[in-house]
């Protein structure tokens, strides 16, 4: 028994002493998040305007804190999800995840303002806020490749990693919205993660039973699908109808999946040992299976019809202007008619399929400028996002974007 004690005793010492130093390393985190904010200032301060920088840095600082304020409190979690014991260093890959948060909270600095403008002709400083968010999309799959690699996984690094990605879609979105890049309804992805959280929270703290889910790696391909879509959505590039239809269908599986998991949480849904309820099988392989083939069909037949439009236009030189539904605006050359065909076959066999629809889907969103744009082209431009969702599905030839997009990598 005295040597248990003493055991436990040192235990404790060697914890103390570990949590002292990791509360060091928080005291470099805030001095390098210190000097990051004031360095943004200072070039803010340069090529924008110091009005619109002051009004920049408050809100880019209050997230940082925030952010501090969740390494401070979790600190206790930065041990290894086996051993259990309390890990003297931050890792690699927790850094990652912090210079993330730091990347958000700059991004937050812009809201509540019109999009940054320079006095220069080229205007690239309306490009930044996306440019920001596209490099903390990035980092996110760096993180956990660094953590694994490294063999520094912690606790700590999974529960920041996920409240930095909920930040980031909380921000991001809201940003977009405000420059009217996304429509309002869209705040519903912002808001979920949140409100899902405080139902938690409410039932534990009211003493009701809360299921335990854990995560899946089909719900962080979704989350990274509204982090590419809000990226995109923050560059001044595609128009207010694209990034509406794109919203609409990129949000649904998410809140169909929030909603599922509440079910799941109150006892409504039973899930067994594998985290499945008795619905998950044939909705899964509806979506994922059936669908997938649906699209692929669709898009290969309104290729076919897109290909011998454009080559009739291409050799006859006279536009199409009947009632078709696929009515194109313009003329293409030979060579760009070639390159889309070549996309929708690789969509037809299941040959890359992810990657071919996001391609088909940029092509289309360049013709997609209005509303008045044909509906043939939106409901093709439906059918190449929901693909990109759905992946290839049955009969389908070679998809290794899966393995990027559902496999852990490192």
């Amino acid at each position: 028994m005295a040597n248990r004690e003493l055991i436990n005793q040192h235990t404790a010492f060697n914890e103390v002493f570990t949590l002292q130093r990791l509360q060091k390393a928080w005291w470099a985190v805030f001095l390098f998040y210190l000097i990051f904010i004031m360095g943004c200032f200072g070039f803010l301060s340069t090529v924008w305007q110091p009005r619109g920088a002051l009004k920049w840095l408050l809100p880019a600082a209050a997230v940082n804190f925030y952010v501090l304020r969740l390494l401070w409190k979790a600190l206790k979690k930065n041990y290894h999800p086996v051993t259990k014991i309390l890990l003297p260093h931050l890792g690699y890959a927790t850094w990652l995840t912090l210079l993330r948060g730091g990347l958000i909270g700059t991004l937050a600095g812009f809201l509540f303002q019109t999009t940054p403008i320079t006095t220069e002709r080229s205007n690239w400083l309306a490009w930044t806020p996306g440019a920001i968010y596209i490099l903390a999309v990035l980092l996110d799959y760096l993180d956990g490749y660094v953590a694994r690699i490294t063999r520094h996984e912690t606790r700590l690094g999974e529960w920041l990693d996920t409240q930095i990605d909920a930040l980031g879609l909380l921000v991001a979105p809201v940003l977009a919205i405000g420059y009217g890049r996304l429509p309002i309804f869209y705040i519903a992805v912002s808001l979920a993660y949140y409100l899902f959280q405080f139902g938690v929270w409410y039932r534990q703290k009211t003493g009701r039973p809360v299921i335990k889910l854990e995560p899946h790696p089909t719900k962080r391909m979704i989350a990274g699908f509204q982090m590419g879509l809000a990226a995109l959505a923050l560059l001044p590039v595609f128009s207010r109808p694209v990034m509406t239809i794109a919203a609409l269908i990129f949000m649904t599986p998410l809140l169909a999946g929030f909603l599922r998991d509440w079910l799941v949480i109150c006892g409504i849904l039973e899930i067994n040992h594998l985290q499945q309820t008795r619905w998950d099988h044939p909705v899964d392989f509806l979506m994922t299976k059936l669908l997938p083939v649906f699209l692929r069909f669709v898009i290969g037949v309104a290729g076919i019809f897109f290909f011998y439009q454009g080559i009739t236009n291409e050799f006859t030189g006279q536009q199409t202007v009947s009632g078709t539904p696929l009515l194109l605006f313009k003329s293409y050359h030979l060579h760009e008619l070639l390159i889309t065909v070549i996309f929708v076959l690789m969509v037809a066999f299941g040959i890359i399929t992810r990657i071919a629809a996001l391609l088909i889907s940029i092509f289309l969103a360049g013709v997609l400028t209005t509303w008045n744009s044909p509906p043939g082209l939106f409901f093709l431009f439906s059918c190449a996002a929901a693909l990109m969702l759905t992946g290839s599905g049955f009969l389908s030839t070679w998809h290794p974007e899966d393995t990027l997009l559902l496999e852990r990598q490192g």
